[in-house]
């Protein structure tokens, strides 16, 4: 009971810090510092793991990526590539809404890391031409940037989910096909009505195969790293790079306009969040703080409906993170999860909640790099997420109680 305590006051000193508007990079690292501390880390360890998390490949890595995508999107703006992508998307679909859902979706086809930060600047172009409130736009791009994570197959949480469980990818993958639909269409409900449709009577469209044809010379570069990802295995910082490269050459880049772009998007705020990010999930890990709340929750007897929402969610809000989640709660839980062979209901319930609360999460990326991008209010963007992340909850909970999937799978 202390220990959930101590996590309940690191998360309120957190918010403190968020609200008096200190940069989240530098809360984070405040936060996992007040972490150690509370958990009694000797100095020593802690000055040791705040130096790991620093320069560890994979805090590198990520930073490099995010770097890369943040370049990316300061290339495609210098050569108007996303201003002719949304105006092909304009003239074929001629619906903001539907526009600003498929932009952070087509990207999310990529898995990566803060991923809506590639999408972002696709949104801000069509978004301040609307005049949207940066709230909005960032509610848009961070809902629907994730609406395939249930089902893509190359998403690392389903494939952990299936080795953990020991079934097929595809019946995962089968079994939360219900969550997707659900995210699609709570984020249509709730947020295409935040979105006045006003007809452009003086535009006049092009042929479809002209905005066929543009809209695929503006994404090519964007299309050519998820290739090179996907298809091809190349790691994803290697697929950036190579993509950055080809699609600055052939569009005639200079040296001293890429690095004005370098200059000019880059900034040591992103460098920081990045940092403030992994130190914070190092500290967590190495004080045994993320494995507090599922077991106290287990021993305290709680209905395993209630346990099931309830551990996936709250390391989910802890970590941010999907893969985190899932490898720590799935065995925790796993009992309840296989009782007799594989309940997919349950693991349906137990994916849904640990991303309800991993999109909800302040330190997730993708959520804290969309909020810095757009310069927006986390309480407004609250205040939109919140409404559809209830429902999807309250969906994948009715479909368990009805008995679903109304029979076994595996």
């Amino acid at each position: 009971m202390i220990e959930l305590l101590k996590i309940l006051i690191v998360f309120v000193f957190l918010l403190l810090l968020i609200k008096k508007k200190i940069p989240i990079g530098y809360t984070l690292l405040l936060g996992a510092i007040f972490l150690g501390i509370l958990f009694s880390l000797p100095v020593l360890v802690l000055i040791e793991n705040l130096f790991k998390a620093t320069i560890e490949w994979e805090t590198l890595r990520l930073l490099f990526i995010v770097i890369l995508v943040t370049i990316f999107g300061g290339v495609l703006r210098y050569t108007r590539s996303l201003r002719d992508l949304t105006d092909s998307l304009e003239s074929l679909i001629q619906d903001t809404r539907v526009i600003l859902m498929l932009l952070p979706a087509l990207i999310g086809i990529l898995p990566m890391p803060g991923g809506a930060m590639m999408s972002a600047p696709m949104v801000e172009e069509v978004g301040s031409r609307k005049k949207l409130s940066p709230e909005i736009k960032a509610a848009f791009n961070h809902w629907f940037r994730h609406i395939l994570e249930f089902v893509f197959p190359l998403y690392q949480g389903v494939i952990i989910a299936s080795v953990i469980l020991k079934v097929p990818l595809s019946k995962i993958i089968l079994a939360q096909v219900p969550m997707s639909l659900t995210m699609l269409g709570a984020g249509m409900v709730f947020l295409f009505c935040k979105i006045k449709v006003e007809k452009e009577k003086d535009k006049i469209p092009k042929k479809i195969e002209e905005n066929l044809f543009l809209f695929l010379k503006s994404i090519w570069g964007v299309l050519l790293a998820v290739i090179l990802n996907l298809f091809l295995g190349i790691d994803l910082l290697w697929a950036l790079l190579l993509s950055i490269s080809f699609f600055s050459i052939l569009n005639r880049i200079k040296l001293s306009a890429f690095f004005k772009i370098i200059r000019e998007n880059v900034t040591w705020d992103i460098v920081m969040l990045i940092l403030g990010i992994m130190i914070f999930k190092k500290i967590i890990e190495v004080s045994g703080a993320v494995t507090v709340v599922p077991q106290t929750l287990s021993t305290w007897g709680v209905s395993p409906v209630l346990v099931i929402c309830l551990v996936p969610f709250a390391v989910g809000a802890l970590t941010g993170v999907t893969t985190a989640f899932i490898g720590i709660s799935y065995p925790i839980l796993l009992s309840f999860l296989k009782p007799d062979g594989v309940h997919f209901g349950y693991a349906m319930l137990a994916y849904a909640a640990g991303f309800t609360g991993v999109m909800l999460s302040p330190v997730h990326l993708c959520l804290v790099l969309t909020k810095d991008y757009f310069k927006a209010s986390f309480s407004k963007i609250y205040k939109l997420i919140i409404p559809p992340s209830i429902i999807l909850i309250i969906v994948a909970l009715l479909l368990v109680l009805l008995g679903y999937p109304w029979g076994k799978i595996g």
